[in-house]
């Protein structure tokens, strides 16, 4: 195959022409490193390296391009371009990333178990099933929720009952619907337990909630 034209298309797009009627499109960069020119032989392997070079460069730029909306880990990104790209450029416009060093896991694994767990008032559990959905290794989001003391969760899961459930601890089916909700963020039952009582405790001398003590074993 050769190349019979080669212009440029549009911005740092160049068109390349083939005999026989072919032709594709490839950047500028790509043109230039595979000195690309007309009447230029190209075999079917040249070609093939050429166009996969083309969309390797922009597996790289979609992958800063995601990287500068917000921080995210290897796992996340290598699915994400792995969806577009094909897992083989996925993973070496990830490598090409990781060298430049925008991708570090463990940095970014103590930052997302924080939003977890403080902004949207998550459990471990949940937080953990996130962590590692989101691509992060599972040895790495255990030692990080590991850190998490049990005072520091029970103290993030009293401020949520206090904000959004405190009117629902009174009586016998409002707190099952409670406790279901919060197990659903992945807080333990023993936790919930602990601190429903305790924010009931601390309400006994304004008002007692309705339904007077607050009990668990039937749940």
């Amino acid at each position: 195959m050769k190349i019979t034209y080669l212009s440029e298309y549009k911005g740092d797009t160049w068109e390349v022409r083939l005999d026989g009627g072919g032709k594709f499109f490839v950047n500028k960069s790509v043109a230039e490193e595979f000195s690309l020119r007309e009447g230029l032989e190209l075999s079917p392997s040249a070609l093939e390296q050429i166009k996969g070079a083309d969309i390797l460069r922009k597996a790289k730029k979609r992958g800063l391009y995601l990287l500068g909306e917000r921080s995210m880990c290897r796992g996340e990104l290598l699915s994400k371009l792995t969806k577009t790209y094909g897992a083989e450029i996925a993973a070496e416009a990830v490598d090409y990333i990781d060298g430049l060093g925008y991708i570090d896991d463990e940095d970014y694994a103590p930052r997302l178990a924080e939003y977890l767990v403080h902004r949207k008032h998550w459990g471990k559990r949940r937080a953990r099933q996130e962590m590692i959905r989101r691509g992060l290794d599972r040895e790495l989001v255990d030692n990080v929720l590991a850190d998490l003391s049990e005072e520091e969760l029970d103290e993030e899961l009293t401020e949520l009952i206090e904000k959004k459930y405190y009117s629902k601890i009174g009586s016998y089916d409002d707190r099952r619907r409670t406790i279901a909700a919060l197990m659903r963020r992945g807080y333990d039952y023993s936790a919930i337990k602990r601190c429903i009582e305790a924010v009931a405790a601390d309400a006994e001398d304004d008002e007692e909630p309705d339904g007077g003590d607050v009990y668990f074993d039937e749940y």
